[in-house]
């Protein structure tokens, strides 16, 4: 999904074009316009910049969080169980982490240029030969030099790459940023199909990977999991239900049949989201209820 936008603006370009072609004469584009275009162009390019900039000197705030180590020095982390990670607990001014093997735990800084200094680094001691990217994130959260720190946003994940001295990349990491799943939600429609009884809703809970909920007829409960490796992605999972006869039993079968299947969720206008499949089909719309509002 976080294509979309790409094609749209290709094929928006595209049209622009063809219509420029075939316009009459008095509507042609003027090479004072084409030359104004382009400056239009180059602002907007260096706003982006300097948003990114303003951003990177920011570090302190966005570094903050738990991330999962996708790679150190060059080797892939290929682990689904004990995945290597770090969280950075900003009030504190700790992070703690796992290379897959080992706990370390220290202090750390993040100054607004970049650099982060890790100290008072401790670790357990278990030997783990068959990990072999264990030993790279020990040495790149070791406090032996700053490092460079640089955060990108695709989609609802963030990257975070961190550079020695030499600029040699030593550990990626990323995490998602799908808090905008936190809450209660109103179920709109299913399958297409609109909802329109306003007791089927569902509470997500992302810190707790839970989510519970109504059908409109019976409770229900289950688990959520977010891949680290895939952005937007999101599963629910072990849901479990009231078992109360109720007049609509095809709208609960298929609310929870669209939990079942769902393997994304994007945001949409007006406080939506949307549950999609994995082929990109939506299966589910939902509207935020706001506290204190039924």
């Amino acid at each position: 999904m976080k294509h979309s936008t790409i094609f749209a603006a290709i094929s928006a370009a595209i049209l622009l074009g063809s219509c420029s072609a075939l316009a009459p004469k008095g509507n042609t584009v003027s090479g004072s316009q084409a030359i104004k275009k382009d400056k239009t162009e180059n602002v907007a390019k260096n706003r982006d910049k300097e948003v990114s900039k303003t951003d990177n000197s920011r570090i302190a705030d966005l570094i903050a969080g738990e991330w999962n180590i996708v790679s150190a020095a060059g080797t892939q982390v290929t682990a689904t169980d004990d995945r290597p990670y770090v969280t950075f607990d900003k009030a504190a001014g700790r992070f703690y982490a796992s290379d897959g093997c080992n706990i370390i735990n220290g202090s750390y800084t993040a100054a607004p240029d970049g650099k982060v200094t890790f100290g008072n680094v401790i670790s357990t001691m278990k030997y783990c030969g068959d990990i072999a990217y264990a030993p790279a994130i020990a040495a790149a959260l070791s406090g032996a030099e700053p490092l460079t720190a640089k955060i990108e946003r695709i989609g609802q994940e963030s990257i975070l790459k961190l550079y020695n001295q030499k600029g040699t990349e030593v550990m990626s990491a990323n995490k998602h940023n799908m808090e905008f799943l936190n809450g209660n939600w109103q179920i709109v429609s299913v399958d297409g199909k609109a909802v329109t009884n306003e007791e089927a809703n569902l509470f997500i809970d992302i810190r707790e990977l839970k989510v519970h909920g109504n059908t409109g007829c019976n409770f229900f409960n289950g688990e959520l999991y977010i891949n680290p490796d895939k952005s937007n992605a999101i599963d629910f999972s072990h849901l479990g239900s009231t078992r109360m006869m109720c007049p609509d039993m095809e709208q609960e079968a298929a609310i929870l049949l669209a939990l079942e299947e769902t393997a994304s969720a994007i945001q949409g206008s007006e406080g939506r989201v949307m549950l999609l499949d994995q082929t990109g089909k939506e299966l589910m719309s939902l509207r935020k209820i706001e506290t204190g509002k039924e």
